[in-house]
């Protein structure tokens, strides 16, 4: 598309082209000769709404964005509300259902980690009252020092 202006002839009224907030760019000239048509009021009317930025952020659009879907789909501004709600419950589901997974997997690994310790305790007495001191004394070191880091991991993580 050209980004030439019209040059009016002389028994041509001058065109109306309104240029955007940062003037960057001009309205087509096929929109400017449909403006041209209407009455003054509703020229400017017309060239306010295509100048117009608006910006917004946020799960919700703002409220006269609410009122252009009622206009436009029926119920809509409500229809776009319920939708908003159930994303919003939708997020809070999941993310307690991964709190709590992640809570549920660390209690766990905390707790098989503790058997094992103490299996591995009485695996180490056994040896000890079967005159194997030695590996006793090793495995039992090795075992009350994993039964500490087991906790102290988890009281770290949490």
């Amino acid at each position: 598309m050209s980004k030439r202006k019209p040059v009016p002839s002389k028994n041509q009224k001058k065109e109306v082209v309104a240029k955007k907030e940062d003037d960057s760019e001009e309205i087509p000239v096929e929109v400017a000769k449909v403006i041209k048509d209407l009455p003054i009021e509703k020229q400017q009317t017309v060239i306010k709404a295509l100048s117009i930025k608006k910006h917004y952020s946020g799960p919700l659009p703002d409220g006269e964005s609410i009122e252009i879907y009622n206009e436009v789909i029926p119920d809509g501004g409500n229809r776009l509300m319920s939708t908003v709600e159930k994303q919003l419950e939708h997020r809070i589901n999941v993310e307690n259902i991964g709190v709590r997974r992640t809570f549920n997997q660390s209690s766990t690994g905390q707790w098989m980690g503790f058997i094992i310790a103490i299996v591995f305790g009485f695996i180490s007495w056994d040896l000890a009252k079967s005159g194997f001191t030695v590996a006793a004394s090793i495995l039992g070191t090795v075992d009350l020092v994993a039964l500490v880091a087991i906790f102290i991991t988890g009281k770290l993580s949490k």
